[in-house]
């Protein structure tokens, strides 16, 4: 790799990685977990970045896809996420919110399927299209159809049962 690739490899790490990693981060909820699998699809992407690829963005996110539903096919192999780390400090009150509605998401996305999740994370969260999701994931259109619509019955079903349970505490 020339220094001036290495340079635009870089750039495009900076100017995309937040949002690489945001995305690995719904594909595997663990986040330690998910910054591994991004680093693994950027260390694929460099060996292909000289190639000058049409969008080096989709290649990630392709990769990115593929590793979370390898990851979910050996999920017998893989630690289940802990809740929180010990040792880690205590967040402030102002973003007590935005962490448990993140900790309610990775667990809703977490109990589902890795190609429901998929499907849902490239749908619903990302907005990619019908046939965007399905280019993303090898698949049919109507594959990606039957996953969402599977995934989000599981997603409305988790949804429910925490509503049910906070309505009941209260009580």
């Amino acid at each position: 790799m020339t220094p001036s690739e290495e340079q635009d490899f870089t750039e495009f790490v900076q100017v995309h990685g937040n949002q690489l990693l945001r995305f690995a981060r719904l594909l595997v909820p663990d986040a330690a977990e998910a910054e591994d699998v991004l680093q693994t699809a950027l260390l694929r992407l460099v060996r292909h970045w000289p190639r000058k690829l049409d969008s080096p963005e989709a290649y990630v996110r392709a990769v990115l896809v593929n590793l979370a539903k390898d990851r979910g096919r050996r999920s017998h192999l893989v630690p289940v996420p802990t809740e929180a780390d010990p040792d880690s400090p205590e967040p402030g009150p102002d973003h007590a919110e935005a962490i448990a509605a993140r900790t309610h998401l990775d667990q809703v996305l977490a109990g589902l399927p890795p190609r429901q999740r998929v499907t849902v994370v490239l749908r619903v969260i990302d907005g990619l299209s019908e046939a965007e999701t399905a280019a993303v994931m090898g698949c049919s259109p109507g594959t990606v159809k039957s996953n969402l619509a599977r995934g989000l019955d599981k997603v409305r079903a988790a949804l429910k049962s925490t509503l049910s349970m906070a309505e009941e505490t209260a009580r």
